[in-house]
């Protein structure tokens, strides 16, 4: 489910809109449901910001509250709440830091049932190692200089990072993660560290519960690899930046990324043929790096 609005935020103004709506008709919750006939857990959850409303969804309850001449007001809303950005500087000032950026992300990952990833060149937090995490996370395009995280808050970044990866083990959970080959190739830090990773991904592959599938140069790319995306219960899509995060929240544009999501997950390899494709990077970085 998405995360809860920040206060004054388009999506968060946007619920309290609609309410005042629904309340000027004098109907109660319930009573505007059934109006529309809906659930009345919609409607709740619309006015929570718990979900979010749909282009027709807006016309129906418009309609049903003779608010028409609200349409321009809240359509406006409803465009600029479909994409919310966060900045990873201001979210690392707040209590808990960085650190407790990365428990919002495993609160997020826990309360889905599905999440899919894509990264075209970059490892998912999911399948880093913890030597890998330290090495990516110190780069100039890092939190400690892209956001001022301290050393001890990278460090609770990492161990944050770690604990969410017991989701990977639970035959429950689904957990699609796609990566381009070139997230095989880029290293980070020394020789050792990349081969350590290579190993991980290596167990990784073979493990009934993880769903891991790599899309081999060999290959023609299905879509434009422009940068990656997690897709959480087809609810929310969050694509992230150097500097923080978008959140994107329009049903129709989720539903364009669930497309993107499928090819890629159809032209991308999986278990003893990913295994391959890992084990030659490795062997091939091996042999062209033998000094480290």
């Amino acid at each position: 489910m998405p995360t809860p609005p920040a206060p004054g935020s388009d999506r968060a103004r946007l619920a309290v809109k609609l309410r005042e709506i629904r309340a000027a008709t004098g109907m109660s919750g319930n009573q505007f449901a059934k109006e529309l006939r809906w659930p009345q857990s919609r409607v709740s959850k619309i006015e929570t910001a718990a979900q979010f409303p749909t282009g027709e969804d807006i016309l129906a309850w418009l309609a049903a509250a003779d608010a028409r001449g609200d349409e321009e007001a809240v359509t406006e809303l409803l465009k600029r709440a479909r994409v919310e950005s966060v900045s990873f500087r201001q979210e690392f000032r707040k209590s808990g830091g960085a650190g407790a950026v990365q428990r919002s992300v495993r609160e997020l990952e826990h309360q889905a049932e599905r999440v899919a990833t894509f990264q075209p060149s970059m490892l998912p937090g999911l399948l880093q190692t913890p030597g890998f995490m330290r090495k990516l996370l110190a780069l100039p395009s890092g939190p400690a200089q892209m956001g001022n995280a301290s050393g001890d808050e990278i460090e609770q970044m990492v161990a944050a990072r770690i604990e969410r990866q017991a989701l990977l083990y639970q035959s429950n959970r689904n957990l699609p993660l796609v990566i381009g080959e070139a997230a095989l190739w880029v290293r980070v830090g020394d020789l050792e560290t990349q081969l350590g990773q290579l190993d991980r991904l290596q167990s990784l592959a073979g493990l009934r519960t993880v769903d891991l599938r790599i899309l081999p140069f060999a290959k023609a790319t299905p879509i434009a690899p422009l940068h990656g995306f997690r897709i959480f219960d087809a609810e929310s899509v969050v694509v992230e930046t150097f500097t923080g995060e978008h959140l994107v929240l329009d049903p129709d544009e989720i539903s364009l990324y669930e497309q993107l999501f499928r090819r890629l997950y159809d032209q991308a390899v999986s278990g003893a043929e990913a295994a391959r494709l890992i084990q030659n990077v490795s062997r091939r970085l091996t042999t062209e790096n033998p000094a480290g």
